[in-house]
């Protein structure tokens, strides 16, 4: 039986915390908008605004190459922390189950992966961290020049 792991990281932000997080929920559909170069589209499946069981189809570009992702967003308004359950996508061939977790703190957004590998041979998916990084940090500048 395989086992869930985890990777994760703290991703510095300018922003106050409130703002981060209120943002980050209504920036989701202007991803590729505002980081054309790591979101390429993004499109609401089941709902047609951020909120707890809301399905979301996107297109990403990673490690040069571009997947398609649908996932179930859990929404938790206290602990300002937003999940993206994979449901289907490029990335099931690599894992069984994943899911992306993010929790806007004071000063920080703390990324993390939960995954269990499809085997042996799949790669721990640190390279979405960076893609996290790259994406945060992009949504961050964009709400300090505003």
């Amino acid at each position: 039986m395989a086992q869930i792991a985890m990777v994760s990281a703290q991703i510095e932000i300018k922003s106050r915390a409130d703002v981060f997080y209120r943002c980050m929920k209504g920036a989701l559909p202007q991803l590729p908008k505002l980081a054309p170069e790591l979101i390429k589209e993004f499109k609401f499946l089941q709902g047609n605004e951020v909120r707890d069981g809301t399905v979301v189809w996107y297109k990403y570009a990673i490690n040069g190459s571009t997947m398609m992702i649908t996932d179930r967003l859990e929404v938790d308004e206290l602990s300002k922390s937003l999940n993206f359950a994979v449901l289907e996508g490029d990335v099931l061939k690599e894992y069984n189950s994943i899911k992306f977790k993010f929790q806007v703190n004071s000063g920080h957004v703390k990324a993390t992966v939960e995954f269990e590998k499809a085997s042996e041979s799949s790669p721990n998916p640190d390279s979405y961290i960076g893609l996290f990084a790259m994406t945060i940090n992009a949504l961050d500048a964009y709400i300090c020049r505003a």
